[in-house]
């Protein structure tokens, strides 16, 4: 079992809530939730997170290196607690809030990025489709985009 918290964000959304489960708590057996043809099995940890995109809620199966196994997305943090519930019952009493802000997340993630970001407008890796690189400049689909259009505008009479 973990001894210690999640990072402020895991796969690039903020924790809201998480539990470290012992093993007292009760596994049904069942997650539904497949990786390569095979169940996920009983995981020590879980997390609530947030994805900031769509402000809905990831339900993250984590090993006790809060490396993300496999999640489930819901409409509410109850809705991802309830299923939660539903495969380890007796869990809603350990759930706890480490109070990571969204400042606090997008910090973590801007450290953890570094300097893997479009060298034009400062877009993160994880905000991304991809980029291209070439030396140490790196251009996001994005800006790609943007100078096309602006390359193919059609020119005012002068």
């Amino acid at each position: 079992m973990p001894n210690h918290p999640p990072p402020p964000a895991l796969d690039c959304a903020r924790v809201i809530e998480y539990v470290v489960i012992s093993e007292s708590v009760e596994f049904s057996g069942h997650t539904l939730l497949f990786v390569d043809s095979k169940e996920i099995g009983r995981v020590p940890c879980l997390a609530i997170c947030e994805e900031a995109e769509t402000l809905g809620f990831l339900l993250f199966h984590c090993d006790d290196e809060w490396i993300v196994l496999g999640c489930s997305s819901h409409d509410s943090i109850e809705e991802a607690k309830g299923r939660a519930e539903k495969i380890y019952p007796g869990l809603s009493a350990c759930w706890v809030n480490p109070g990571v802000t969204r400042e606090q997340a997008e910090k973590y993630l801007d450290e953890r990025f570094g300097e893997q970001r479009c060298s034009f407008c400062g877009k993160r890796a994880d905000k991304i489709e991809h980029f291209v690189h070439r030396n140490s400049a790196r251009i996001c689909n994005f800006c790609i985009d943007e100078f096309h259009e602006m390359i193919h505008k059609p020119k005012a009479n002068a």
